[in-house]
């Protein structure tokens, strides 16, 4: 769903999504702070702020903080206390090589060019029978990679003044790679809406995706099209 771009850490997004080794929320946090790294910039928040803005509460977010901390390859630090409110900011960051080789381990993700190279041989050099088995061959591998997908074919009705989620609803659309659903996110400060301004910032993204400068999530007519789908009359 997102035009191909170059990123210095595409292959560690790609080993991120197919991991076993964290949850979809750790997942997901820990593409947010990639994405600050990304543009040359350290993530540096409350947790009051990062519960908004995950849709957690307080003690849900100190708990993924909590367990990230476990592992080498993230950090967050306090900063700046606050003697009259208590609270601290948080420097947070993730080291790109300790997360590669973090994940790298995994026989899934150790296996995925030998595999796509056994699929695409098996396609060229089977019957038509045989190449439509292949497809099956690789869809199935595609669902077994992006761990926690969901069904594309299932659009769950939804009225305007509905609040909704923007992971279920980005997933139902089609968007699988954290980098657009953290993006989108960012763009609309918040993880959950009412259906009608989530539909006002997709309609504003369609056009915004036309200047030359635009970066992040794309949103197509197709999309525009699923949600309109999606509206209950």
């Amino acid at each position: 769903m997102k035009e191909k771009q170059m990123k210095n850490f595409v292959k560690v997004s790609y080993n991120l999504l197919a991991t076993t080794k964290l949850s979809s929320t750790q997942k997901l946090f820990v593409s947010y702070i990639l994405g600050w790294q990304k543009n040359g910039k350290i993530c540096f928040e409350t947790n009051n702020n990062l519960a908004l803005r995950f849709g957690l509460k307080y003690s849900g977010i100190r708990s993924v903080l909590r367990e990230l901390n476990k592992l080498d390859f993230f950090s967050s630090v306090k900063k700046d206390y606050n003697e009259k409110t208590g609270t601290s900011g948080h420097e947070i960051t993730v080291n790109i090589d300790k997360l590669d080789a973090f994940l790298t381990p995994e026989k899934s993700i150790q296996n995925i060019d030998s595999t796509k190279q056994k699929i695409s041989q098996s396609i060229l050099s089977t019957t038509a029978t045989q190449n439509e088995d292949s497809n099956e061959e690789v869809s199935n591998y595609n669902i077994e990679i992006n761990t926690g997908k969901s069904s594309k074919n299932i659009l769950t009705k939804h009225q305007l003044d509905d609040t909704i989620s923007v992971y279920d609803i980005l997933g139902q659309l089609g968007y699988e790679e954290p980098e657009d659903v953290v993006d989108f996110i960012e763009k609309a400060n918040s993880t959950s809406m009412d259906f009608q301004k989530f539909i006002g910032i997709a309609k504003r993204l369609h056009s915004e995706k036309k200047r030359n400068d635009y970066k992040g999530i794309i949103i197509t007519d197709e999309v525009l099209e699923k949600i309109n789908q999606i509206v209950q009359v």
